[in-house]
């Protein structure tokens, strides 16, 4: 089931505590509800999957109007064996005419790209990035529409946190950019919005989740920036952390007991770097009343855009071999 919270953010400038806490209280306990069905997974095992950077303009555009197969066929059975799908979509749905700005490239997406995502087994996207409002406001608009209509739930900044229930289990899905948009548009860590979303998550979600576009690109580990915004980010609740924006893979880590990846690198983006070809998908399972992860290596060879499966990264699920947090079991119904 998917919940969507979003409060008037006036809110969050005022001063007077009380008032604050019943308007938070009042966003959660009127939120509304969609169902997730689960009867196809194990009981006890719910799989969280999400991916890296996603962007389906551009030379990806080019090569999947020339496949024969689905893009995602080669991760068909995974993604089926998964109660939740993501990834971050880089880009806006619409026309090139329509992109703002000039200082880095616009990522104007067809809306064919919606159903696209939809058939490989995405259950959500989430659209807080640098390039999300490459065409603006109506651009931002115009993709949760179309996401919206072909059954793809988006997650911004303007309506975090979503809830999603799956089973038994609630999450809490928070998405973050500090890497400015084109229309300008960025968050800030610490933040004291920010630390506001995530205790309304924390309020009734099993599990929060931070999606959070950040770092620099090309950058093979986590800047001294990362590290603290990871640390604030735990401390204020949140119980997984997924980073993206450099475009090449940084190792997760457990900070504080939570696991953070801090990149998930490219999954599926037409740079040529080698390094950019290489990608990790998060890979968490909650079981037995604990969150335990891993991650699961793509590999996108020279001269396409599409990744398959590539050999586990021994090192990095090492890191995270002992980082497997308590799942919160109460909250409010």
């Amino acid at each position: 089931m998917i919940r969507n919270v979003t409060g008037n953010r006036s809110v969050f400038a005022r001063n007077d505590c009380c008032f604050l806490w019943t308007v938070a209280l009042i966003l959660v306990l009127l939120a509304t509800t969609v169902t997730v069905p689960s009867q196809s997974r194990p009981k006890d095992d719910v799989r969280l999957l999400f991916t890296g950077d996603i962007l389906m303009s551009r030379q990806v555009e080019a090569e999947l109007k020339t496949r024969i197969r689905p893009p995602w066929s080669a991760f068909q059975q995974l993604f089926r064996s998964a109660a939740w799908v993501g990834g971050n979509f880089e880009g806006a749905i619409g026309s090139p005419s329509d992109c703002v700005g000039s200082k880095s490239p616009c990522f104007a997406t067809p809306e064919s790209a919606a159903e696209v995502l939809k058939r490989a087994g995405f259950s959500i996207v989430t659209v807080e990035n640098n390039h999300v409002g490459d065409l603006g406001n109506a651009g931002r608009e115009r993709s949760r529409q179309v996401f919206h209509h072909v059954g793809l739930a988006t997650v911004d900044f303007e309506n975090s946190p979503q809830f999603v229930q799956l089973g038994k289990t609630e999450l809490a899905v928070i998405a973050l950019t500090l890497v400015p948009a084109a229309d300008g548009r960025v968050q800030h860590i610490p933040s004291a919005e920010v630390s506001e979303m995530i205790r309304i998550a924390k309020q009734r979600a099993n599990l929060v989740i931070v999606s959070i576009h950040w770092g620099n690109e090309l950058m093979e580990w986590p800047s001294d920036s990362q590290r603290k915004e990871a640390a604030w980010l735990v401390k204020e609740g949140a119980d997984l952390i997924l980073g993206h924006h450099p475009h090449v893979i940084q190792r997760p880590e457990c900070v504080e007991g939570r696991p953070v990846f801090f990149s998930l690198g490219n999954h599926m983006f037409d740079q040529a770097n080698p390094k950019t070809k290489e990608g990790m998908i998060a890979d968490c399972h909650i079981r037995a009343g604990r969150l335990r992860c891993q991650d699961i290596p793509t590999h996108t060879s020279s001269g396409t855009a599409v990744p398959v499966l590539a050999d586990p990264d021994r090192m990095s699920n090492l890191a995270l071999a002992t980082c497997t947090p308590e799942v919160r079991t109460s909250h409010i119904n």
